[in-house]
């Protein structure tokens, strides 16, 4: 699925935006921490829902804590990312649903995802410029 192509940059944030003694937004620990979004995508791999469901969650609620420039980004991202578990979710359940219903999730969610990448962009450019991360390789 596209959702592995900007996994990467689909981040968690848990802090306030001041600034940590060295003079980046505090922001930038939680954000280098989960940045890889690993545990997402062992469970999504696995099959553990609950523990993705949990995962793509964190996404949205923690985003609310997220600087004013990218908070609206990350929201949407955090949304997209909740979608693609529960297609996931119905893609398992698929007795329930007809191949055209899920033939037309799986557009709409492509369709949103296409959408993500200048998202994904804005939240690389200020976890570069903000904090010196490079989200788009692997951290660590």
């Amino acid at each position: 699925m596209r959702w592995h192509r900007f996994a990467a940059p689909i981040v968690v944030l848990a802090a306030v935006t001041s600034s940590c003694s060295d003079g980046t937004p505090a922001f930038c620990t939680p954000l280098a921490e989960v940045a890889d979004l690993g545990e997402l995508s062992d469970a999504i791999e696995r099959g553990d829902l609950d523990v993705a469901t949990n995962e793509a969650r964190r996404l949205v609620d923690l985003a609310e804590d997220a600087p004013p420039e990218i908070r609206a980004d990350l929201t949407a991202i955090g949304a997209a990312v909740v979608d693609l578990v529960e297609l996931v979710g119905e893609e398992q359940r698929a007795a329930d649903l007809t191949a055209g219903d899920l033939t037309r999730r799986r557009e709409q969610l492509n369709s949103e995802l296409s959408r993500m990448d200048e998202r994904s962009d804005r939240v690389t450019r200020w976890a570069r410029r903000e904090c010196g991360l490079e989200l788009n390789r692997p951290q660590g």
